[in-house]
């Protein structure tokens, strides 16, 4: 008998067995896991390596970028409410000096993100569609835009595309993205754009309005098992979105495109419950790791006195002067929101 005869026999038997092909099923499905997380671990660290790059890049350029107008922070103040004693909104005075500075005079037609006219502050490519830059006016270090290579007009959806850029942004810098839907709703500029302001630019790096979700209650429900509610002390028309978990953390980076889509049908519902979905009003929409929030907009100018943006909703005011802040004291923030929103 030869030497390997028997193994020659006892592979002919096994062959066509079940137990045979079921080995062999099982072991590639182990190669082929193995390959997948091998690929999936690869495609992270890649990710991880560009994030990390875009953080160094972005903070090292805005030290050094002598086209950046750095406003003047004069004082920083926190007010405390009466009524809701856990909630503080914060409120930075900016020298008004910064503000009397003349503004360029532009062609009327001259689009000012256009990477010819904007190449100063240019920053990087983020996707085939938008690109990163930074604010020329600053309210805090590393404030930028994520602006679409072609012209949009800023009143239009926010889409996937968008999602998928700003993604990026929020993952890198560990920052909120917000949105000025309009100039109802603090637009200066007509392109589309996206900001994003980083969370350490806050006492204990968290807005304010996360103490006011969680010290209020509001109407809830659900749908596909994601959470739908209102903020009780808002009287005027808004929605929230809130996710499980830190839903934009750097560690969840896994399928970006994915993310995107979920988070354009999450905002798109939010348009919805609040009838408008077609755009008819002016809104304005924040975005962080926990949750998603829109409100609709009547008039950019809080009763004659105090322009708002979207940045105003985070609980968080920028004001020219004493006399506006004391204007915000004494006659609420809540009261300064509600102006310039529609009642319930």
């Amino acid at each position: 008998m030869k030497p390997f005869q028997p193994i020659v026999l006892l592979y002919s038997k096994m062959k066509d067995s079940t137990v045979y092909k079921l080995s062999i099923g099982l072991s590639l499905g182990v190669i082929v896991s193995g390959l997948h997380y091998l690929y999936c671990h690869y495609e992270e660290s890649k990710f991880y390596k560009y994030l990390r790059q875009l953080r160094k890049k972005v903070r090292k350029n805005w030290k050094q970028n002598p086209n950046i107008e750095r406003l003047d922070i004069v004082c920083e103040n926190i007010l405390q409410l009466n009524d809701y004693s856990d909630i503080k909104f914060f409120v930075k005075v900016i020298a008004s000096k910064k503000f009397a500075v003349p503004k360029l005079r532009r062609p009327a037609d001259e689009d000012p993100f256009a990477k010819e006219v904007c190449g100063q502050v240019y920053i990087e490519s983020l996707s085939n569609t938008h690109a990163l830059l930074y604010n020329k006016f600053p309210l805090v270090p590393s404030h930028v835009l994520v602006v679409t290579k072609e012209m949009e007009p800023q009143m239009s959806l926010i889409n996937k595309d968008d999602f998928y850029a700003a993604l990026k942004v929020m993952k890198a810098l560990n920052c909120f993205i917000f949105f000025n839907g309009g100039a109802a709703a603090g637009a200066s500029q007509k392109h589309k754009h996206l900001q994003a302001i980083p969370y350490d630019s806050f006492p204990n790096q968290s807005i304010p309005l996360n103490a006011i979700i969680e010290a209020t209650q509001g109407k809830k429900n659900y749908v596909k098992g994601v959470e739908y509610r209102t903020i009780d002390p808002f009287k005027f028309r808004h929605i929230l979105c809130k996710f499980e978990g830190n839903f934009v953390s750097a560690t969840n980076c896994w399928n970006i495109e994915k993310q995107a889509k979920m988070l354009e049908d999450v905002y798109m519902e939010c348009l919805r419950r609040l009838d408008n979905d077609k755009l008819q009003l002016a809104y304005n929409f924040i975005l962080t790791k926990h949750w998603l929030f829109v409100v609709l907009r009547k008039c950019e100018v809080a009763l004659g006195m105090v322009k708002i943006n979207a940045v105003g909703f985070t609980g968080s005011f920028a004001v020219r002067s004493d006399e506006e802040y004391e204007f915000i004291r004494k006659q609420d923030p809540f009261n300064v929101l509600q102006s310039v929103t529609f009642a319930v």
